[in-house]
């Protein structure tokens, strides 16, 4: 129940989750108080498939992500991806401390065998209609060797054909060029072990520019270049929208043009809505964890807790264990 906005945006995101899907049980960890001030109006079949498991304490943004397995045990983000653990869970969909998730997840649930690192997975809007990419490593480890990104590729591929029934799935390693001298050695090297691999198609090399226009379903890079990709792009969202509106209140004219584009310009806006894609998955640990982003709204809370029940409908997390034991 953590976030930027805490109870007032997750648990109303939870309850349209119950509303909606008539077989769906959720446990919310968190303080009990604050949960229930949020529980309004509620109809039985809800009530009964709503559980809190109470904790006061927090463990914040703020706070070091290492330090949460010795001070934080108590913390609704560790306790939940406990419930995960004992297999109360199938799911843990938190909008808490990315780093303190990450450790907590891997800590407990432990990697799936044969993959040294989990990473984790977001995803993109593509230029191809109601398409969509998906970028990893987007920030749980800032260097990685060749057959770690290898790894990624696989992972990324697996999820993309259980959730997009996309197969082969395309894969596209990020880089600062197509040629095949360009790039730093390990990329080079995960290049070579990517065009021999049977499970997926690989499409080589794209650049930044590429990212959006649909070459490809996955796209892998080290967490330090995705972290900073995603966050650009999110950046360059805000900065056409602000400069869309700032155009049309420049001229009375413009203003009478935007009023007959209503239509196009409340689709572009939703197509580019960062909700439409929140929620990323730390992928390669044994179980379904998804993060979703901490100043997400309602709607975008509800996209990330339906991406995770698709990954339990999948049973992802076994998918990828079969396939990197092949």
């Amino acid at each position: 129940m953590g976030g930027d906005s805490g109870p007032s945006v997750t648990v109303p995101a939870c309850l349209s989750i119950l509303r909606r899907h008539l077989t769906v049980r959720l446990l919310l960890v968190g303080d009990e108080s604050r949960i229930k001030s949020c529980l309004n109006d509620l109809s039985a079949s809800v009530h009964a498939r709503l559980e809190i498991l109470h904790t006061p304490v927090v463990f914040s943004n703020e706070s070091r992500p290492d330090t949460i397995l010795r001070n934080g045990r108590d913390s609704s983000l560790f306790l939940a991806v406990e419930q995960v653990r004992s297999g109360y869970a199938h799911a843990c969909i938190s909008a808490g401390n990315t780093g303190a998730l990450m450790l907590t997840a891997r800590h407990l649930l432990k990697n799936i065998p044969g993959v040294e690192k989990p990473a984790i997975m977001a995803m993109l809007p593509a230029s191809r209609a109601g398409g969509f990419a998906y970028l990893l490593d987007v920030g749980a480890n800032l260097e990685c060797t060749a057959n770690q990104l290898f790894q990624f590729a696989m992972m990324g591929s697996v999820l993309v054909t259980s959730l997009t029934d996309k197969s082969p799935a395309r894969v596209a390693l990020l880089n600062i060029g197509a040629e095949a001298h360009k790039g730093k050695q390990e990329i080079r090297d995960a290049s070579l072990l990517l065009a021999d691999c049977k499970e997926f198609e690989y499409v080589g090399f794209i650049e930044g520019n590429q990212i959006f226009d649909g070459l490809a379903d996955v796209i892998v890079c080290d967490g330090f270049t995705g972290n900073i990709t995603i966050k650009t792009s999110a950046g360059a969202v805000k900065v056409i929208q602000n400069l869309i509106h700032q155009s049309i209140r420049k001229r009375w004219y413009y203003r009478v043009f935007a009023f007959w584009m209503k239509p196009f310009l409340r689709d572009v806006r939703r197509a580019l809505k960062p909700s439409r894609y929140n929620g990323a998955t730390l992928i390669g640990v044994q179980g379904v964890i998804v993060k979703s982003h901490g100043n997400s709204d309602k709607a975008g809370f509800e996209q990330a807790i339906e991406h995770a029940l698709r990954q339990i409908a999948f049973d992802v997390p076994n998918l990828i264990a079969t396939r990197m034991q092949k």
